[in-house]
C-alpha cells in the first residue's frame, strides 16, 4: 500500500500530461467539429474520473495510517492511566522516607493477530510485525484494554504470544483496593483465577487486579481483570477468587508488544 501510494504521488502529474497529448493527437487528427466537441467532453469526464480515483486511493491509505497512529495513542494513553490510578493509592510517605527516584520508559511496538499458535504447547496467538527486529523474547503484549500475554517465540517476522490463558500462564498480580499480593492462573475454561490470597484478606466482587512489577517480565500497574466471584470456605486456607480477564481473547486483531526501559536513580 505504501508503494502505490508513494508511485501515485510521485507520477500523478506524468499520467496527467500523458492522457493529455493522447487527446492532443486525436484532436488534430479529427477535423469533425461534432467528434472534435465528444473527445473533449470524453477528455473532461475522463480527467475528472481519474482525479476522483486518485484522491480516493490517496485519502484511503492516509485513513489507514492516520487510524493505526490512533490505536497506537490509544493504547499509549490506556497504558499511562494504568500508572496513574495506581500512584494515587501508593504510599508516598514510603518513597519520601526512601528518597527513590523510579522512572519508566517504554515503547510500543504495533503487532497484527495474523493467527492462533502453531505450537501445540503454547496456547496463544500469531503475531506479524514490521519491527521484529526490535521485539524480544518476554516482552509484554497488551491492548488498551489490559494485559494480552508475553512473547515467548519469535521466528522470522513473526512471534508467538502466550496469552492469559495457558495452562503454564503465571502472571504476579495485585488487588489495587488493598494491594495484596498473589498470582493468577488459568482457571481451565474461560476465565481466570486469583491464587494465594488469605481467606482474612478482604476481596469484593469489581475488585481491580494489576501486574504487582515484581517479576522480570512484566511492567507494574497493567490492567489483568477484575474479580467476578469470591468464595471462602473454613477447610482451605486461601479463598476461591475467579477473575474476568480486561481482554477478549477472541476479539484480537491488533496489539501492542512493549519495551522497557527501567532507570533508578539513588
Amino acid at each position: 500500500m505504501t508503494f502505490i501510494k508513494h508511485f501515485l504521488s510521485r507520477f500523478r502529474d506524468s499520467l496527467a500530461l500523458l492522457i493529455y497529448i493522447i487527446l492532443s493527437f486525436l484532436f488534430i487528427l479529427s477535423s469533425d467539429s461534432m467528434i472534435l466537441n465528444g473527445v473533449r467532453k470524453t477528455m473532461l469526464v475522463s480527467m475528472g474520473t481519474i482525479g476522483n480515483v486518485f484522491g480516493s486511493i490517496e485519502s484511503y491509505l492516509n485513513l489507514r495510517e492516520i487510524n493505526r497512529q490512533l490505536a497506537l495513542e490509544n493504547t499509549r494513553l490506556a497504558f499511562e492511566n494504568f500508572q496513574i490510578q495506581d500512584a494515587i493509592l501508593e504510599n508516598i510517605r514510603l518513597r519520601q522516607v526512601l528518597q527513590f527516584k523510579h522512572e519508566l520508559q517504554y515503547d510500543l511496538i504495533p503487532a497484527k493477530v495474523i493467527g492462533f499458535s502453531p505450537v501445540d504447547i503454547v496456547s496463544g496467538l500469531l503475531l506479524s510485525t514490521e519491527d521484529i527486529a526490535r521485539v524480544q523474547k518476554n516482552n509484554a503484549v497488551i491492548t488498551a484494554d489490559g494485559l494480552v500475554g508475553k512473547i515467548v517465540e519469535i521466528s522470522g517476522r513473526y512471534a508467538i504470544c502466550q496469552i492469559l490463558l495457558d495452562p503454564n500462564s503465571r502472571i504476579s498480580a495485585r488487588l489495587q483496593r488493598n494491594r495484596e499480593l498473589g498470582m493468577v492462573i488459568w482457571d481451565g475454561a474461560n476465565a481466570l483465577l486469583l491464587d494465594y490470597i488469605p481467606n482474612t484478606v478482604s476481596v469484593k466482587p469489581g475488585d481491580v487486579l494489576f501486574t504487582s512489577g515484581l517479576s522480570m517480565i512484566f511492567p507494574s500497574n497493567i490492567k489483568i481483570g477484575t474479580v467476578s466471584e469470591v468464595e471462602i470456605s473454613t477447610e482451605k486456607l486461601f479463598q476461591t477468587i475467579k477473575v474476568q480477564s480486561a481482554v477478549s481473547f477472541n476479539r484480537l486483531e491488533e496489539v501492542f508488544i512493549v519495551q522497557v526501559v527501567e532507570s533508578n536513580e539513588p
